[in-house]
């Protein structure tokens, strides 16, 4: 399946926004979750889920799975300093 041009400006701007925030990093994969509400359905939402193009499926959870426990991490670290148990 061919990319569409959104696909292609979308694809790209993930490697220019990686490659300011560490460069010389080469973007491998990834994976984008992505909140929607929809206006025929005020009070429902969703969500549209995205890849790079030819990233296999144990890929993708996996990429999932970090950022999952990226953010868990995150939380209880800013948990621990705020009760004035972790450094910083």
């Amino acid at each position: 399946m061919a990319k569409t041009t959104a696909q292609s400006v979308l694809d790209d701007a993930i490697g220019e926004f990686v490659g300011s925030q560490d460069p010389g990093a080469i973007v491998t994969g990834w994976v984008l979750s992505v909140s929607v509400k929809h206006p025929t359905m005020p009070s429902g939402d969703g969500y549209i889920s995205l890849n790079s193009e030819g990233l296999p499926y144990h890929s993708q959870i996996g990429l999932l799975h970090a950022a999952l426990e990226e953010k868990n991490t995150t939380i209880l670290l800013g948990a621990l300093k705020d009760s004035g148990h972790g450094g910083g």
